[in-house]
């Protein structure tokens, strides 16, 4: 390798091969994971939850419940953020689209180390639920965290939820 070629590789950190060195295969460089994470609709008596998370997972990133016998629809999510202890109350605003939701939560730990469980709980009414009417993407913010969860595989889901909520046919 000249100098001038040794220069430029190293300026952007590509570094010179040793001789009869090979390069790496591209079927051999790291890839990024695919997200297998789903929108799944669950019912245990008298509750209904529209979650999102990994196929089988026991705990969701995301999940909306509403138990129409009560009135009531909790929010849940699971982030990592330094800001938050568990115990501490925490504002959660949640937003698709031009609609904005803003929640107050309690947080408390989460399965895994680092991650924190904030739960809303408000009456179960339509205008809550309009929150998921339009747009693609779910974006959750909370003290020291922005998470953004995609709608794309909700849609279907999000009507079946509504209509069992709200008691429509």
């Amino acid at each position: 390798m000249g100098l001038l070629a040794g220069l430029v590789a190293g300026s952007l950190g590509l570094g010179a091969l040793p001789a009869g060195a090979a390069r790496e295969p591209a079927s051999q460089r790291a890839t990024t994971p695919k997200d297998n994470r789903v929108w799944v609709l669950a019912r245990a008596d008298d509750t209904l939850v529209l979650r999102y998370g990994a196929p089988g997972a026991a705990d969701p990133v995301f999940a909306v419940a509403c138990q129409p016998s009560a009135g009531l629809l909790q929010f849940t999510v699971e982030v990592t953020s330094a800001k938050i202890r568990s115990g501490d109350g925490v504002a959660v605003a949640l937003q698709v689209g031009k609609r904005r939701l803003e929640l107050a939560a309690s947080a408390f730990r989460g399965a895994t180390d680092g991650q924190v469980v904030a739960e809303a709980a408000v009456a179960l009414e339509d205008r809550v639920l309009d929150l998921f009417a339009d747009g693609e993407i779910l974006t959750v913010r909370l003290p020291g965290s922005n998470t953004a969860f995609p709608l794309a595989g909700a849609k279907a889901k999000v009507v079946d939820f509504r209509r069992a909520c709200l008691g429509r046919k």
